[in-house]
């Protein structure tokens, strides 16, 4: 028996013992994902992509390299295989172990980026990781170590092929250690045919901080989840999404875990579909008992741009301790039609004003997590939200995002 193949196929045995997410499932029961068998490929069948799994460092203009060291691991050795697996937290048992059962299953590469220490007064560590899917299932794999007194930047972007249907179940975690600070980007657009599945899970340490910014788009199933353990006294949290979906699905899951005092956590979720898409934004938050002065705070907003679309905002707290402060809120709007009329009057076309509405509501939300003016200009989301808006409303990218 090939030995490589061994954890692969002690999931796949996982798997068919316990069964795929159930269509009752709380946290999936507005946007059930497909079944286990697209995201399992072919068993046996060799991966022909590149070693390092489709991720590349790119290089950032005018930025000299940073203090991180990268090494790709192949599960094909055994060595590499127990390294790695013995730094991937286990899938546990919620109602999305079954994506991490099927990742396992279907894993070959992964990827590791380890950030030293910031000395006093230098600037942060700069990064733009991309990921070129280059398999039709394909299973990514990123671990993202930041040491202690860490400061970091990171924009990480998602290519898709054109007219390729790819189904990719990607899993990337972040491990902050005492004092580390990271600002994290993240654009994934993928096209209409795309099956896409993204888990974020981060562990912090005491006083880290993690921002991250969301840019996503509608595909045929799309779900960005994000799970934020606040393991460390003083750790915090603070993470925008801008969803936008002209058709297809989308959903967004973020769950913040409280563990310890002065812990604090922001969510907020702007979903922005169009014509027939659907688009979940949901937010748990859990503060345990013990948690001292914890702070937590939901804000998810839906604004339909077009069309009739479905949209569900879904805010949760489970609040276990008595000196806190959480507050939550789901709210829904509409375009404002005096800045449309404005801008028509101007001689903007409608879906143009609409893009450019649409443009300013996304930078507001991004902006109160990261705030983008203190970013390189080669690491802001501009490019990536105007393709986005682009596609959104059939125009041209220099149209959407720019007035």
């Amino acid at each position: 028996m090939d030995t490589a193949l061994d954890p692969r196929r002690a999931a796949r045995a996982h798997l068919a013992a316990h069964g795929w997410i159930p269509r009752r499932a709380e946290l999936f029961r507005h946007l059930p994902p497909p079944p286990a068998a697209a995201w399992l490929g072919e068993e046996g069948r060799e991966d022909s992509g590149p070693p390092d799994c489709g991720w590349s460092l790119r290089e950032v203009p005018g930025v000299p390299p940073g203090a991180a060291a990268l090494r790709w691991f192949d599960m094909a050795k055994p060595a590499q295989r127990v390294r790695l697996m013995s730094a991937v937290p286990s899938p546990g048992d919620d109602d999305a172990a079954a994506f991490a059962w099927a990742h396992r299953a279907l894993l070959r590469h992964a990827l590791r980026v380890r950030v030293g220490a910031t000395a006093p007064g230098a600037a942060p560590t700069l990064l733009h990781l991309e990921h070129r899917g280059h398999g039709a299932v394909e299973a990514p794999l990123l671990l993202l170590e930041l040491q202690a007194g860490a400061r970091c930047v990171l924009l990480e972007t998602h290519a898709f092929a054109p007219g390729a249907a790819v189904t990719q179940n990607l899993q990337l975690h972040v491990m902050l250690e005492e004092g580390a600070q990271l600002q994290h980007l993240r654009s994934v657009l993928p096209g209409a045919g795309d099956r896409v599945a993204h888990h974020v899970h981060a562990r912090l340490e005491r006083e880290a901080a993690y921002a991250q910014c969301l840019l996503a788009t509608g595909g045929a199933y799309h779900l960005q989840r994000n799970v934020f353990e606040l393991k460390g006294e003083g750790a915090s949290v603070a993470t925008a999404g801008v969803l936008l979906a002209a058709n297809g699905a989308l959903e967004q899951q973020v769950l913040a875990r409280h563990a310890a005092p002065r812990t604090r956590s922001g969510i907020e979720m702007l979903a922005l579909p169009g014509a027939t898409a659907q688009v979940v934004a949901s937010a748990h938050t859990r503060i345990a008992a013990g948690c001292d002065d914890a702070q937590a705070r939901q804000r998810l907003a839906g604004i339909p741009v077009a069309g009739q679309p479905r949209i569900v905002l879904r805010p949760h707290l489970e609040i276990h301790h008595d000196q806190v402060q959480a507050a939550h809120g789901a709210t829904w709007g509409a375009l404002p039609e005096e800045a449309l009329f404005h801008a028509r009057q101007r001689g903007i076309a409608e879906a143009q004003a609409r893009a450019l509405i649409v443009a300013g509501l996304a930078r507001a939300v991004l902006a109160r997590a990261i705030d983008d003016e203190t970013l390189p200009a080669q690491m802001r989301l501009e490019e990536a939200l105007s393709a986005a808006l682009a596609r959104q409303f059939d125009l041209d990218p220099q149209e959407a995002g720019h007035g």
